[in-house]
């Protein structure tokens, strides 16, 4: 039997950033501890920003062994990097400009080449080497929800859900949220996980969260309900709004 989510419920958004930005230190002195190395996959929305100013301040920043930590996307938006929309952008200016984290340990999405399919298929490969390389774990991946029970750029109802199993990434070329064209790791780079962290905020996201915690497993109608990896761990860290419909 896989195991339960974990679900943590806080009062406020700023609660929830500053408690998960101390489960994320916590977790990546972990697993360096164990491993000597940690992959970590980022997603873009509202609640990442904040949880990275503070690991990226003190009193967390200086505990981390930033130089052992390799990033990934688990999905981007294909625009350019100067675009408001990148989250490789939004990660660099509230992230990795303040952390020593090699620049060649950082692995974002190529968004200039004039075909998607092309960078989708570089980053597919990439991501594929790159989990190879830490023992077929993404060690840690931090994660969000939409309304519509997306996560990454897997959408419900969308063909990448059905993405072929030798597939890392997918490319998303009609997005129904706005920029149309993303990248997306797929449901078997999902898989991979070892510890997954959701970061959901929000009354609007309440049906979605308890669907995905509390109805039975459709993940073609609840995308979210895709990261169960077999070996791992997932916590669900809400504000209490996300939380309301939760029994």
């Amino acid at each position: 039997m896989q195991n339960q989510p974990e679900v943590a419920i806080f009062p406020s958004l700023a609660d929830l950033q500053q408690a998960a930005a101390e489960r994320i230190a916590a977790s990546l002195k972990r697993i360096i501890a164990e491993h000597d190395a940690c992959l970590l996959a980022i997603s873009g929305g509202s609640a990442p920003p904040g949880v990275f100013r503070y690991l990226s301040t003190e009193p967390l920043r200086v505990g981390i062994p930033w130089e052992k930590v390799s990033v990934i996307w688990a999905d981007e938006r294909y625009v350019p990097y100067t675009h408001p929309e990148s989250n490789y952008t939004q990660a660099r200016q509230s992230l990795l400009d303040h952390v020593p984290i090699p620049s060649e340990q950082v692995y974002p999405l190529a968004t200039a080449y004039r075909n998607p399919a092309d960078a989708t298929a570089i980053y597919n490969r990439l991501v594929r080497t790159l989990i190879e390389a830490h023992d077929n774990r993404i060690d840690l991946a931090l994660l969000g929800m939409g309304p519509d029970g997306h996560t990454a750029s897997l959408f419900p109802g969308h063909q990448a859900l059905a993405a072929p199993t030798d597939a890392y990434a997918v490319l998303v070329e009609d997005s129904p949220k706005p920029p149309p064209i993303r990248v997306s790791l797929s449901p078997t780079a999902l898989k991979h996980i070892r510890e997954a962290i959701f970061l959901v905020s929000g009354a609007d996201k309440a049906p979605k969260v308890q669907a995905a915690l509390r109805g039975p497993y459709a993940p073609s109608e609840t995308p979210a309900q895709l990261v169960r990896p077999p070996q791992g761990h997932v916590i669900w860290m809400l504000d209490q709004a996300a939380a309301a419909l939760l029994s």
